[in-house]
């Protein structure tokens, strides 16, 4: 669309120019002023314009009629949508914040939550994708297709045992481009479940990957080989939950810490990894191989003396030449298993490569990384650095993805780079924020339309003293402040800012 026939309230999802050699701080914003329309206007000759996602009766998709004979249950399924009027509804979401924290104290069984969380609004079952029983919900309440939450136009990458390759005509167009080299298509995610809902449904999950990657780590310590299905199973199950709602799988992983830094941050990899798949375009087999990847990829740091994982000074040269030798022992321990496939052993022998040729171990180059494995490195860097380590303190995510764009068209293909700064967002969940109001809040879910308006949880009041019971607000439908003036977020805070202990008030 030429910029003179620009309108407020459309929504741009592309500019005829790289978004990084842009003034505007996000890739796809809705125009909501003059001031911003008139910026477009000066800096672009033409623009793309989704009128699905664009405010106003004027702008809005044209409606499909609905065809006369009924519709078949997948095709319902598929195109299910939580009513707006259910997602404005305010929650206690610090309630069930607590509610969930005691469960997890007491344990949380492999076939749900405890009994006592079942009966809750709130709460449902899923299908057991491993292949178990199924437990369903009515029609008129199940929160998207589970069968194939990726949607029935989406073609999954399946896999090819002997040549360890995805056939292509089974290729996403995202996966088709950046074999090609060209930049790939970031794909607009929206959630089915709210994120209440689909928090229960994932902390049995992450309960059980910690618990596995514990029984992983004790089979490689006694030299047996260790047994990969049960993992992917899991890792199935979140898949299908990134799915209904990916802002769930990254709460948790992101705030539900343990003392075991390694299994932390494996966790957390695979939630971003997944995340950015899909993002991506990916398949669900992709994305699940993914996931797969980022729990393992530094199993073989177990091999590695302890001192040198937590010196707390840089590596000596003779140090670090040890230290990389974590992806050959990771290549060992898992290639004894018949559950690791050919793609899953490549992106964790590749996940350290860099564009430049800078990476190990055998330092490859730019197309020779390949899209998976630049997607699991660019992941374990960003979490290396927002998590706390024991030999070094979180950093923000700004800085983090500054980090990321400083190697831009470096360490890592610009497209790839782009589409990550665009899949986490300026607000990622976790960030701690401080608001106009002079509150800090912590963000609990993103808005994927409008990424600078939030839902964030309200820790601390004006005199930065905690609140007993933190409330939610939506950013997105301007709640007021005591002022009466709209909540707007002023700046990201680094993490522990204030004195913000996340064992007060998330699920630690």
């Amino acid at each position: 669309m030429a910029t003179q026939d620009l309108r407020i309230g459309m929504f741009v999802t592309e500019l005829d120019r790289p978004w990084l050699e842009s003034p505007f701080l996000m890739q796809g914003f809705l125009v909501e002023d003059q001031e911003t329309l008139e910026q477009v206007r000066r800096e672009c000759r033409f623009v793309y314009v989704d009128r699905s996602r664009s405010a106003g009766d004027a702008w809005r998709a044209i409606p499909v009629e609905k065809s006369d004979p009924p519709l078949d249950r997948s095709t319902a399924l598929s195109s299910f949508q939580v009513p707006p009027e259910v997602r404005r509804q305010p929650l206690d979401f610090f309630a069930l914040l607590r509610s969930l924290r005691a469960l997890s104290g007491r344990g949380v069984r492999d076939s749900g939550v405890a009994a006592d969380a079942s009966s809750a609004p709130w709460f449902h079952r899923y299908p057991d994708v491993s292949g178990g029983a199924s437990h369903t919900v009515p029609d008129e309440e199940t929160p998207g297709n589970l069968a194939d939450p990726f949607g029935t136009s989406r073609p999954l990458v399946t896999e090819n045992r002997r040549s360890g390759r995805p056939p292509s005509p089974a290729r996403t167009p995202a996966e088709q481009s950046a074999a090609a080299g060209g930049p790939t298509g970031m794909a607009y995610v929206q959630a089915v479940v709210p994120l209440e809902e689909e928090i229960v449904a994932a902390l049995p999950m992450v309960t059980r990957a910690h618990a596995l990657l514990e029984q992983i780590a004790r089979d490689v310590q006694s030299s047996l080989n260790p047994d990969l299905e049960p993992l992917r199973g899991v890792v199935s199950e979140m898949v299908l939950s990134v799915a209904r709602n990916p802002d769930a799988l990254l709460w948790l992983v992101r705030l539900k810490q343990t003392d075991q830094y390694s299994y932390d941050h494996s966790l957390d990899v695979a939630a971003h990894v997944m995340i950015f798949g899909r993002a991506l375009g990916l398949g669900e087999e992709s994305v699940t191989t993914l996931g797969m990847a980022g729990m393992l990829q530094d199993v073989g740091k177990l091999r590695l003396p302890v001192r040198l994982l937590q010196k707390l000074g840089p590596l000596s040269p003779r140090e670090y030449l040890i230290f990389k030798a974590h992806v050959d022992y990771s290549l060992q321990i898992l290639s004894a298993s018949p559950q690791a496939t050919p793609q899953i052993l490549e992106i964790v022998g590749r996940h350290h490569e860099r564009c430049d040729g800078s990476g190990y171990p055998n330092g490859l180059r730019g197309a020779a990384v390949g899209l998976l494995a630049e997607a699991a490195g660019i992941c374990d860097v960003y979490c290396a650095m927002t998590r706390e380590r024991p030999y070094g303190e979180a950093a923000s995510s700004q800085v983090a993805l500054d980090t990321v764009r400083a190697g831009r068209g470096i360490t890592f293909s610009e497209s790839t780079v782009d589409q990550f700064v665009q899949c986490i967002g300026l607000y990622p969940v976790g960030t701690l924020v401080e608001l106009n109001s002079g509150e800090v809040a912590v963000v609990v879910a993103q808005n994927r339309i409008r990424r600078l308006k939030p839902r964030v949880m309200i820790l601390l009041g004006p005199d930065k003293k905690p609140n007993a019971y933190p409330k939610t607000l939506d950013l997105l439908y301007d709640p007021p402040s005591a002022t009466g003036e709209p909540y707007v977020i002023s700046r990201a805070l680094q993490p522990g800012a204030f004195g913000v202990d996340p064992s007060e008030f998330y699920l630690a």
